[in-house]
This record gives C-alpha cells, structure tokens and sequence, in this order.
C-alpha cells in the first residue's frame, strides 16, 4: 500500500468534523468555551481564568507591551512610505494597540487568534481585518484545505488570517493555557474562591452550638442556627445572651494555619511557569531580581518571553503584505539602556569615529545641530576688491580723457 493512500485517507476522514484532543467542543461546536471534569470541582473558562489575580497581571503585562510596540512594513532595509492601512489601524473600530493586544491575549489564553479579512486595499491586498472569538469558530480539513465555519457561514483558509500558538505536527489549532493547563488553572481558580470563601466564614464553622435539650430535633436546630445566624452572623459584633439550654463554642482559625497564604503564593509561582514570565513580575515567593539593571532585565524579558509571541504575529500578518515586504515590530523602546548607560555608549561611538554627533542625536531623538557657515581662512577687504562693473567703468573713463 503507498503511503500516499494512508494520507489520501486521513484528509477523507478528517472532512467529517474537528476533533482535537486538548480543545473541548462544546455542543454547539465552538472550542474553548469551557472546561468540564476539573479535579479542584471549579468550572475553568475565560472568564475565570481572568480572574485570579496572577493570571490577569501575567496576560495584560505581555499582551499590553507587545501591543504598545511599533509595528511597521520593510522593504529589505527600507521602511516603506506609505504604510499599510492593515499596520496602522488593522481594525476600523479599534486602535492598534487594542487590536494587537487583544490579538497576544487570545494566543496565550486560547492558543489561537481569528480574524475575517477585508476587502482589498489599492494594493490588492487586505486594508482590515474582523476578530472573531475562537468560542465561535469551528475548524476543519476538507480534500486537505482548512474550512473555518464562522455564523454558520464556511470560509477558505484565504479569507481568514488564523494566527496558531504552540501546537503538534498536523494540528489545526493551537494549544493555549486554558487547553492545556486547565488542571492548574482549576487549582488556582479553587484557591481564590476559598480565599474569598474564608473571610466570608464559609471555609470553615466559626464556632458551634451547644443544647442541653436531649430531644433536639432537626427542624429546632435549624431554627435556632436561623435564629443565631440573623442576630450574630456577617460584620455584627453584638454581645451574645443565652440561656442555660445554649453554649457557643468558638472554633479558632487562622489563615496560615490554614496553609492559605503559602497555597496562594505557591500559585504564583505555577503561573508565572505556565504562561513563561519571570516570576519576580508576579511577586513570587523567592524569586529575585539576579541582573545587574534594567536592560539586561528587559533584554531577558523580550528574549523569552515576548519574543516567541512578536514573531508569530509578525510572519502571519507578513503573509497579507505585497511580495518583498515583511512586518516588524520595533522593541528598541523596551532594550533602551538607563540614561549614564547610554551616554557612555555614545562618547566610546563619537571617540571612536564610527559615529556623528548628529548620527547620535538621532538616537536620542533630536534634531541635528544647525549647520553654521564656514568663515573665509582668508578673506580679502571689500574697499580693494573691484568688481567687473567698475573696473569697465574705470576703462571708460580713461578713454574718455585721451579723446
């Protein structure tokens, strides 16, 4: 049997449907929705993902600083004038910097971004896109070709700009954090609601409620926790009176006993590994500053943690520009070295001749010095110079007197 035939009949099977084994489908067909049969019994969705608190500083800080970056068309070394309208503003509505950061957050949360393309600019090519939510979107292969069904409408791969985060060969779709650690994100969502839970007293009995009456029953001690609960409970502090029938007992609670505290900065630390941020900018317990200032900081930053989302997002907005272009986001701003740093760096630049100082101003976003005029090393009077005027004159008047 060929091996063509083995591929001929997966791309036949795969024309059924999408199936993906980290991404949950619902019954509606959308990926990602939400997550059932978590371990810590907490339902994980975007949602609330979001919102532990570490989670949220981890997504906006790497979506927000790539957002902010310059994203510009080049041509070999030239930057091209004018710009694309897709670089400038990629959706009407929004402005770039919401777009592209929203674009990061999906790829980190979701592992995939979608987007419908517009209509042709001048160029022939996309002057917008339309994002689209992954939850309503549904992927799958036909004779070998991508499908996206979006509003029950189908669309080619050609008409979709679909931008995958970490995935498997063969895969057609991404894998993001809400896929592929949604155990540990259903950890950390269990312990924020606990936290919560703990100072409202629902984490544990704040005390217990003694009756001497031996024929208690059911409904009675339901009336008198009733009872106790709308004189005592939430923020009153009210002295108690009871009669020789009734003694509370209160139970003595705290959180670190509760391994509260430690449970909550130990997720901290499983955060910051899963998303792929340092954990000093989540506040982790024993974690450190190790590098000797802040660009060597940010340089480790964008190298490991941007990075890898800068360029996905680069090659795949490269693939909607004019051949021999390519899109570029500049992260000069976030490398840019302390103010003696610099300075340094451009008197070694100027000492050594390999540098102007107009050149250097240009990097500190000045404008060149105003070029002033050469004096003359030599310069001849004015009263002796005689110009052709008057030396004609001076001819003339010669003649004159001779006649």
């Amino acid at each position: 049997m060929a091996l063509r035939d083995i591929f001929r009949r997966e791309k036949r099977a795969s024309s059924f449907g999408f199936t993906y084994p980290n991404v949950y489908v619902d019954e509606a067909g959308r990926m990602g929705r939400l997550f059932p049969d978590i371990n810590s019994g907490v339902i994980v969705d975007e949602t609330s993902t979001l919102s532990v608190p570490g989670i949220w500083r981890a997504v906006t800080l790497i979506s927000d600083a790539i957002g902010g970056l310059p994203f510009h068309a080049y041509r070999g070394e030239e930057y091209v004038d004018p710009q694309p309208n897709l670089l400038i503003k990629p959706v009407p509505t929004e402005t770039r910097i919401e777009t592209v950061s929203a674009m990061v957050a999906s790829l980190i949360i979701h592992g995939n971004y979608v987007a419908i393309l517009g209509e042709p600019g001048a160029n022939g090519y996309p002057d917008s896109i339309y994002p689209v939510a992954v939850q309503r979107v549904q992927v799958r292969r036909e004779e070998g070709r991508l499908v996206y069904r979006i509003e029950e409408r189908d669309y080619t791969a050609d008409e979709v700009l679909h931008i995958k985060g970490f995935s498997m060969p063969g895969d057609m779709v991404g894998y993001g954090i809400l896929s592929a650690q949604r155990q540990a994100i259903g950890g950390a969502v269990a312990v924020n609601t606990y936290a919560q839970r703990y100072f409202d007293g629902g984490a544990q009995p704040t005390g217990i409620i003694y009756s001497a009456n031996p024929d208690l029953t059911q409904e009675e001690a339901e009336l008198l926790k009733a009872q106790w609960l709308r004189q005592y409970g939430g923020t009153k502090r009210t002295p108690a009176v009871l009669n020789e029938s009734t003694k509370f007992q209160q139970l003595s609670d705290n959180a670190k006993d509760a391994q509260l505290l430690e449970t909550r900065q130990f997720s901290l630390t499983e955060i910051a590994n899963m998303i792929g941020l340092p954990a000093y900018y989540l506040n982790a317990p024993n974690s450190s500053r190790t590098y000797s200032n802040v660009s060597e900081e940010n340089l480790q930053l964008v190298r490991w943690s941007l990075l890898p989302w800068i360029q996905r997002c680069e090659q795949s907005v490269t693939e909607l520009l004019p051949r021999g272009q390519f899109a570029k986001m500049n992260v000069d701003a976030l490398l840019r070295p302390d103010t003696k740093t610099r300075y340094e760096a451009h008197k070694i630049a100027l000492d050594g001749g390999f540098l102007t100082v107009d050149e250097v101003r240009e990097l500190e976003n000045r404008e060149p010095l105003a070029e002033e005029p050469t004096p003359d090393p030599d310069p001849v009077p004015a009263e002796v110079v005689a110009t052709p005027l008057e030396e004609d004159e001076g001819l003339e008047s010669e003649g004159n007197d001779g006649d």
